[in-house]
């Protein structure tokens, strides 16, 4: 089942209004109080409201009773949801896990200020108004998402302590400055007049992405539209009705564009036989998508502790052993062979062949079989070329029969079905990559192939949209109104009429072009305005290894800014600390949690400070002295 708002109490609509009613703008700050702490967090999202429940929580559990103010800021109004989950989005736009792998909470400690923290199932389960219960397999709407973190704000902002303050403003701060180690913050109105002791910055996917000047100048041609981004998805409602448009990216961003032109203007999905069957509105578009890899992706079926697949041969003594050799690995030699057989191990043990065979056996079969008729990921990552298909053939037709094939090996999950278990596999296995990367490195011609190569190949193959979603668009994809014809990545030229996409086998004439991929940090192209302002001041500093050099931004092992910030405390959370990090899931409480680094250190100076304050001020007045005394004899 995939739950949303309509199946909850309708009361709960009523959280986002409790939410917008405390929201202020600069001009509305209550003046700076002299006997009070600041504190800032900017970016209003998930992350954004981890880090806040975190502070709140820690300076109640270490007995801080000074006045704190803490000022949250977002450049919307959607705090603790962000864009993705805002609670206006359609109800077709789901979430990517299900629902017993969610959770806004970290896990229960003895105490807490907050009663009642509860996981997302078991909040559904309680708020719902549906008959039917929760299952762990179940999805939800991003909707839902949104009223279940907004839900978790309300309870946050009610429960609080009387001499913690939280302002939640709508603002878009662009610009930093650090004084006497105390931090200053620019809006896009003015300089606010505030000294923050701690800033934490949660500012998720804030970047743009940078086309060619000819391209990005295209909209000055009347008979051309290039939408630079997705969200919010209300932006593809300029594409007219029954034409074609080009969707540059193939990943979950490209899944929610899919959806909204067609489910989103009308059309209905319905099920027939246990296949989805799509009846059209007319009004969609027929959809020509692109990308490197001219792959769409594999779903991601249902999976939680306790019911997903689990490694067998990258366990923790492979970990550790790696571990121990501190220092930078190789990721093709030191890696990439355990892992490509840990893959294959999973797809064999639920073919019907070999599923009968023990590990032992199977890894034997491995060996000894022809390795060109072998699945394995590079045959995932690239199927035309093991499949010995023609570039010139129909793409279209061979992606279709791809994914019926793909589909039918995964239809029963990752613990019974082998393309299941083996995505499960390398999903798995990334998780381990990412921490041998944190932990030792990759030497630097290694790291940059698998930024520029491996990285996004596994998270398109191993991170994919549910298979309700996957489920509908190799529906439209029969149906025609998603195709494929780009076998080769094509490239984009600017035309008098139109825009040209062309590649070695096919070309074709586009008048509407989308990019539906999501921005990534990068200070080379100066994407973000707020980091490139704090770059040009040496507060921020890009990574490098030996001469290779990303464009990420730098910080420690803590998400402490590396750079010019003398003892500033400035901390990234979550996106802007990919490059030293692999995995920064949005939603995960866990993952590379800096907000409670942040948390520790923004308190330790809060107490040092107020001991500093609370000592008696011991000064001597020397009057009327005797001089003539003190003489020695």
């Amino acid at each position: 089942m995939i739950w949303n708002s309509a199946y909850l109490d309708p009361h709960l609509n009523k959280v986002p209004k409790h939410i917008y009613s405390q929201i202020v703008n600069d001009e509305e700050l209550p003046a700076e109080k002299s006997d009070a702490i600041y504190i800032a967090i900017i970016g209003g999202g998930p992350k954004g409201f981890y880090a806040l429940d975190r502070f709140i929580s820690k300076a109640i559990d270490q007995n801080i009773h000074k006045p704190i103010n803490i000022h949250w800021f977002n450049h919307n109004r959607e705090f603790a949801s962000g864009p993705h989950f805002q609670p206006t989005l359609p109800s077709y736009l789901i979430m990517n896990d299900c629902i017993a792998e969610i959770s806004c909470w970290e896990e229960p400690e003895s105490s807490h200020y907050i009663p009642n923290r509860l996981k997302l199932i078991d909040w559904i389960h309680q708020n719902k108004s549906a008959e039917s219960s929760p299952n762990p397999s179940d999805f939800c709407s991003r909707e839902l998402m949104g009223l279940y973190l907004m839900d978790a704000l309300h309870k946050t902002l009610s429960h609080k302590p009387n001499q913690i303050e939280v302002s939640l403003v709508n603002s878009n701060i662009l610009d930093m400055d650090i004084h006497m180690d105390r931090v200053q913050l620019t809006s896009s109105k003015k300089t606010l007049p505030f000294q923050y002791e701690s800033a934490i910055f949660c500012t998720g996917h804030s970047y743009s992405n940078m086309e060619e000047e000819d391209l990005l100048a295209s909209d000055c041609n009347e008979n051309i539209l290039y939408l630079p981004q997705t969200y919010p998805v209300e932006l593809l409602d300029e594409i007219p009705a029954q034409v074609d448009v080009a969707i540059k990216g193939i990943g979950l961003t490209f899944m929610d564009a899919v959806l909204h032109l067609t489910e989103g203007r009308g059309g209905i999905f319905y099920k027939q036989d246990h296949e989805y069957r799509y009846l059209p509105s007319g009004y969609e578009p027929i959809i020509y998508p692109f990308s490197r890899r001219n792959l769409p992706m594999l779903p991601r079926n249902a999976f939680w502790n306790g019911n997903k697949y689990e490694l067998k041969i990258m366990n923790e003594d492979w970990l550790n052993l790696l571990k121990s050799r501190n220092e930078p690995l190789n990721f093709e030699r030191d890696i990439l062979p355990t892992y490509n057989l840990e893959a294959q191990l999973a797809f064999y043990s639920y073919t019907h062949a070999t599923q009968e065979l023990t590990s032992a056996e199977i890894l034997e079969f491995i060996d000894t079989f022809d390795a060109t008729k072998l699945f394995s990921i590079s045959a995932l990552i690239d199927p035309m070329t093991y499949s010995k298909v023609q570039m010139e053939t129909n793409y279209h037709e061979f992606i279709v029969d791809l994914s019926i094939y793909s589909m039918k090996l995964s239809d029963q999950g990752e613990l019974k079905s082998p393309m299941a278990a083996a995505i499960a596999a390398i999903r798995e296995g990334f998780y381990l990559i990412a921490e041998l990367f944190s932990h030792n490195g990759f030497d630097e011609e290694s790291q940059e192939s698998f930024e520029k190569y491996w990285q996004g190949f596994i998270n398109h193959t191993a991170f994919g949209p549910p298979r309700d979603s996957i489920d509908k668009l190799f529906c439209l994809a029969k149906d025609g109104y998603v195709k494929f014809i780009f076998s080769e990545e094509p490239v984009v030229e600017v035309q008098p009429e139109a825009l040209l996409l062309k590649n070695s086998y096919v070309e074709k004439e586009f008048n509407f072009l989308i990019d539906a991929r999501i921005p990534k940090g990068n200070l080379k192209l100066k994407n973000n305005k707020l980091y490139e302002r704090m770059r040009r001041k040496g507060y921020v500093q890009e990574i490098v290894n030996g001469n290779y050099s990303n464009g990420k931004i730098a910080v420690d092992r803590e998400g402490k800014l590396i750079g010019n910030i003398q003892n500033g405390l400035i901390y990234l959370y979550g996106i802007p600390t990919d490059g030293i990090y692999l995995q920064n899931d949005s939603l995960s409480r866990e993952t590379n949690n800096f907000s409670n680094t942040w948390c520790q250190a923004t308190l330790e100076r809060i107490k040092n400070k107020s001991i500093l304050e609370s000592r008696p001020n011991y000064s001597l007045t020397f009057t009327n002295v005797n001089y003539t005394n003190l003489t020695p004899n």
